[in-house]
């Protein structure tokens, strides 16, 4: 056990030695998740590795073969007690599902059924391509290709039949971009949306290369249960639902077109409202143009007695079937306390997914009697961009 971590913090200082807060951001795991990973206390669990591993660069495959032999060393090791690789329930996702459905759907095939209940931990699960985690944790723009995407003899096509592949794809050149398979694997289908006959089934605790994504049927994430509008591509053209694998494209890579695809968010209007429930509260709603996602975000400071120290914080993130999409705010239920003559900052952004914003938002100002000012209100391009992010956080 003591080698194995000693390995993980090696490949640490290979990948530049960050922090492991800034490992923290690739990942989808806490710094102190990550850190207790690789300090040979206890085997860390297997996807906890895999995103430490693919947040440095390393190999996965061979780590997660890694893994297996330590499990199986330390399983027989100590056959009467605990075996070391117990994980306790916040270090792993949920139950997934091929592509889960919204809650109170019939429950359909096995890969279409509603994923579990979510686990405390929500945070989701990020594993972006290596080359590029490696490039901006070291602060350099190299990008690092993988090899071309290539089917093993065992692999299904879609003229195949729906079947499910027995080995993971073998990963090389144009991926812009990675994801892990996990849970009972995922589904592949022509078009974004689940009502497409199935072309093939990965397994789970695949890297498969992505070469983009484009925009369909909204799913909701495994792990964190947010609402998500990406499909991601792969590199036979077939199509997964983000929902339902470790992974994110990198920033700034904007959607593509893909067949039977839906628009992007093209306008969004915020209004501010009393809460009609109870006093100290406001309704949000937010309406627009092929709007499927929203997240809320305020502006204001954690200690009202510094109100100088003010900066953005979320709100919410909600997806319906139909707009309006709401929230009730109660300031009091945060740090915030507004006054007599208190105005804070409102932003409704229109998002893709969890981590996931566009630059399709509207800012108002919330007073304190539950209203708002008519004007939408400008913000320099920094605090534009901190609110976009904000909004759309995973919870």
């Amino acid at each position: 056990m003591s080698s194995f971590a000693h390995e993980l913090r090696k490949l640490r200082v290979e990948a530049g030695n960050p922090t492991y807060r800034r490992l923290a951001e690739v990942a989808g795991y806490s710094a102190s998740t990550l850190s207790a990973a690789a300090s040979g206390i206890r085997q860390p669990s297997l996807d906890v590795l895999l995103a430490y591993v693919g947040a440095c660069g390393g190999d996965t495959a061979e780590w997660r073969q890694r893994w297996l032999e330590l499990d199986e060393e330390l399983r027989t090791a100590t056959p009467l007690a605990a075996s070391p690789s117990t994980v306790v329930a916040g270090d792993l996702p949920a139950p997934a599902t091929g592509e889960p459905t919204d809650a109170g759907e019939a429950a359909g095939p096995a890969h279409d059924r509603p994923a579990s209940p979510p686990r405390p931990r929500k945070l989701r699960r990020r594993l972006v391509l290596a080359a590029v985690a490696v490039a901006g944790l070291a602060g350099t723009a190299a990008v690092v290709p993988l090899t071309q995407l290539r089917w093993g003899p065992e692999g299904a096509t879609a003229a195949a039949g729906t079947t499910t592949s027995t080995a993971c794809p073998t990963t090389a050149t144009d991926a812009a971009f990675t994801a892990v398979t996990y849970g009972s694997g995922v589904h592949v289908r022509s078009e974004p949306r689940r009502d497409q006959g199935i072309l093939y089934t990965i397994p789970p605790g695949c890297v498969l290369g992505l070469t983009g994504y484009c925009l369909g049927e909204r799913i909701n994430d495994s792990t964190s249960q947010t609402p998500d509008i990406r499909w991601f591509t792969l590199a036979d053209g077939g199509l997964i639902a983000s929902g339902v694998v470790h992974g994110n494209p990198p920033t700034g890579l904007e959607p593509s077109r893909c067949r039977g695809d839906r628009p992007g968010p093209a306008t969004i209007a915020l209004a501010i409202a009393p809460d009609g429930t109870g006093p100290g509260g406001w309704r949000l709603s937010a309406t627009g143009t092929h709007v499927e996602i929203v997240g809320f975000a305020a502006y204001y400071a954690d200690d009202p007695a510094l109100p100088t120290e003010r900066r953005w914080h979320q709100i919410g993130m909600t997806g319906l079937a139909a707009p309006p999409f709401d929230l009730t705010w109660k300031p009091d239920h945060l740090s915030v306390r507004p006054g007599t003559t208190a105005e804070i900052p409102v932003a409704a952004v229109a998002c893709l997914g969890g981590g996931a914003p566009t630059d399709v938002l509207d800012v108002r100002m919330a007073r304190p009697d539950g209203s708002s000012t008519a004007e939408v209100l400008p913000l320099p391009a920094d605090q534009r961009l901190a609110a976009r992010r904000t909004a759309c956080l995973y919870p």
